[in-house]
């Protein structure tokens, strides 16, 4: 199939989801979903949620998404390989923390029948993935995943290039909000699991102006604590982890 032909003439994200889910939908799949971060996980391991768009998704599926996302086996599974993820694999792996298996349960509950996942390592830490998910129920997956997978793969790929080429927006490493070098550097440190007083000596400044300087990132990145302003300094591109 030409799927860069499919691409060619569009020049919107929105429309560029909408052929992604066509052709999707050509393959046999039911949905799409897409999602992208500057870095999949902060320095001391801890994950970054992706923001996901789709198409045809269940409806409220996400309504307590937030609950496992961070925990997402599908998502961490996918991330340490480079062919399509098939969801299968990953329900009954003895790994699954108990917070893994409720996140595959809760899948499953809002009507996510079967799925792969395509991963896409970019430049750098940069990760982006495709998942191609079925909802009804007269389907042969084994049939579906042996003639398919090869053009889930490359569907992906197509549909991240054009992103790459036409959206380069939605692979933006800065966020909105304007930082301080000295809050960016802060931020830093932080990931880099230093404490206040660690950073202040490092910097030479004192440890109140570190916490003022953590403060104020925080409050900018709409984050209640420290760790959850590190990773969304990271989600967004603000500060890079080592990999």
């Amino acid at each position: 199939m030409n799927f860069e032909l499919a691409f060619a003439p569009v020049r919107r994200f929105d429309t560029a989801l909408d052929v992604l889910a066509e052709q999707a939908i050509a393959l046999g799949f039911d949905a799409v979903d897409y999602g992208y971060v500057p870095a999949a996980r902060t320095a001391n391991g801890m994950w970054i949620s992706p923001p996901v768009v789709g198409r045809h998704l269940p409806r409220g599926w996400d309504r307590l998404w937030h609950r496992y996302s961070t925990h997402d086996p599908y998502y961490h599974a996918c991330y340490r390989r480079n062919l399509a993820l098939d969801w299968r694999e990953v329900r009954q792996a003895a790994w699954l923390s108990d917070i893994q298996r409720q996140c595959v349960a809760y899948l499953d509950d809002v009507g996510f029948r079967d799925a792969m996942t395509v991963p896409v390592h970019l430049s750098g830490t940069r990760f982006a993935f495709v998942t191609l998910s079925v909802q009804r129920s007269d389907y042969c997956w084994d049939e579906l995943k042996l003639h398919r997978a090869g053009n889930a793969l490359l569907l992906a790929h197509t549909f991240q290039h054009w992103v790459s080429e036409h959206a380069p927006e939605k692979l933006s490493r800065r966020p909105l909000a304007r930082f301080s070098a000295r809050e960016v550097e802060c931020l830093r440190w932080a990931a880099a699991s230093k404490t206040a007083p660690e950073t202040a000596l490092i910097i030479g400044r004192s440890v109140e102006t570190v916490r003022r300087h953590l403060k104020k990132a925080m409050s900018k990145l709409d984050a209640g604590t420290l760790a959850g302003a590190v990773a969304r300094a990271g989600a967004c591109g603000l500060i890079e982890f080592s990999s």
